[in-house]
């Protein structure tokens, strides 16, 4: 990249719109053994409204759910009382623009305690719903962390170099997120980007990624847990693509993120996230 190069890049600059509507598009699929396990299409609606020194507040909408396996459906409608806990996220960023920090966590652990008296009547026509409400009792007081590994938290604000005054060429540090496939494990991926500046005064961030090293800590989980229903041996991979577009005020406009972590040719899971900027 030549100097003139550098000069127009630089003026993509960390900024948002005093408040700004995004549509989240989230489409999923898993395999199982060659054939379709479970397909998802679930949309929601992000107000984001900027803070002073790097705070932000997101009002995010309840998901509707525009595909989903029937069996799945009373499970997203408990999903559904229990994300309303964190309808109102109030976030402080790092100067890279990704999550530091939760800020309205007491806020957010009074509404869950709120919903736990609703879910109590689910508790008293299944006994094995009590260990459903200790998880997410566990999952809640680890609000900072669930979220800053939360994958689409980690699409929305990803730390690209130039947001902290890096050279364009550099990686982004190593990031670890949760693993779909062996739920409560933890995985490790970095990335590279590339930024252009289209004819539209649009900046455009290309963005790829794997896992590192092989995840040689999933072959005891893949063994216990899946080894005899796939027949098949671990050869795991962990991929993910992503296209930013910035508008010429700067502000982020749409992105375009898949996903794909593959145990082996017998299961994989694939997710595309679509988010887009309503017209101002």
């Amino acid at each position: 990249m030549n100097n003139r190069e550098k000069d127009d890049l630089s003026v993509l600059k960390y900024t948002w719109y005093k408040k700004a509507e995004y549509k989240i598009n989230i489409k999923s699929y898993l395999t199982l053994g060659g054939g379709k396990a479970n397909q998802t299409e679930i949309e929601e609606d992000w107000t984001v409204l900027p803070g002073e020194y790097n705070h932000i507040t997101i009002n995010s909408s309840l998901q509707r759910y525009i595909k989903s396996d029937k069996q799945m459906r009373p499970y997203y409608e408990i999903l559904e009382k229990i994300n309303k806990a964190t309808d109102v996220l109030e976030l402080f960023l790092n100067t890279d623009k990704s999550v530091l920090e939760i800020t309205n966590k007491k806020e957010i652990l009074n509404k869950w305690d709120e919903i736990k008296k609703d879910l109590r009547f689910f508790e008293l026509i299944k006994n094995n719903f009590e260990v459903f409400i200790n998880i997410y009792n566990n999952e809640f007081n680890k609000i900072d962390q669930n979220i800053k590994l939360n994958f689409l938290y980690q699409i929305m604000f990803y730390p690209l170099p130039v947001f902290r005054g890096g050279s364009y060429i550099d990686e982004i540090p190593v990031r670890t997120t949760l693993s779909t496939l062996f739920p409560g494990e933890k995985l490790r991926y970095k990335s590279q980007h590339k930024i252009t500046r289209n004819d539209k005064g649009e900046y455009l961030v290309k963005l790829e990624g794997r896992g590192e090293n092989g995840q040689s800590q999933f072959k005891n989980v893949y063994k216990d847990k899946y080894q005899k229903i796939l027949g098949s041996s671990l050869d795991y991979n962990y991929f993910i693509e992503g296209e930013y577009i910035y508008n010429e005020d700067s502000i982020l406009s749409e992105i375009m993120f898949h996903v794909k972590e593959e145990l082996n040719e017998k299961m994989f899971y694939v997710c595309r996230y679509h988010i887009k900027l309503n017209k101002q």
